[in-house]
């Protein structure tokens, strides 16, 4: 077998379709990828808390003004429903913690349609852009899957309470 007329084969066949190629390509990494650095980190441990609750949950419902955080009309616009759910905006069976900064107030509909989707680009930058709107003023609208400092000191003595009882 010549492989070198197999790959001048394929080279021929393939380069009328390559810029065609190359635009679903990056058409598919802009809508799908991830802002780099927000994330879970590829080999963080496992946040134990599945739910929000207490402190995290009060913050997230109440800076959101216990609306729903979820887009209408072409992701800029704001659900009118009153919002029932603390969710994860990075998943947490994909590794997102249960921390304020990762989460947002969801109706129940909002809330079943997103599901365990990992957000894209597109996703973070407009719940940022709709939070500059309704958070309480030097709230930071970000989105992150890193917990604060205050978050990991309240979980420890949240943890050694419950260990208590």
């Amino acid at each position: 077998m010549d492989w070198g007329r197999l790959i001048a084969a394929l080279v021929a066949g393939v380069a009328p379709v390559l810029p065609q190629l190359l635009g679903v390509l990056a058409a598919v990494l802009v809508l799908r990828c991830p802002v780099p650095g927000r994330g879970p980190r590829l080999f963080q441990r496992a946040d134990p808390w599945r739910l929000f609750k207490y402190d995290t949950r009060r913050l997230v419902m109440s800076r959101a003004g216990h609306r729903c955080e979820g887009a209408v009309f072409l992701a800029w616009g704001r659900c009118r429903e009153t919002a029932t759910e603390a969710d994860h905006v990075y998943p947490w069976s994909r590794g997102g913690p249960t921390s304020s900064r990762n989460g947002q107030a969801l109706c129940s509909g909002h809330n079943r349609r997103k599901a365990a989707m990992k957000p894209p680009w597109w996703y973070l930058l407009s719940l940022e852009h709709r939070r500059r709107f309704y958070f309480p003023p030097g709230e930071d609208v970000r989105v992150s899957a890193a917990m604060s400092a205050m978050e990991l000191t309240s979980r420890a003595k949240g943890s050694e309470l419950s260990s208590r009882h």
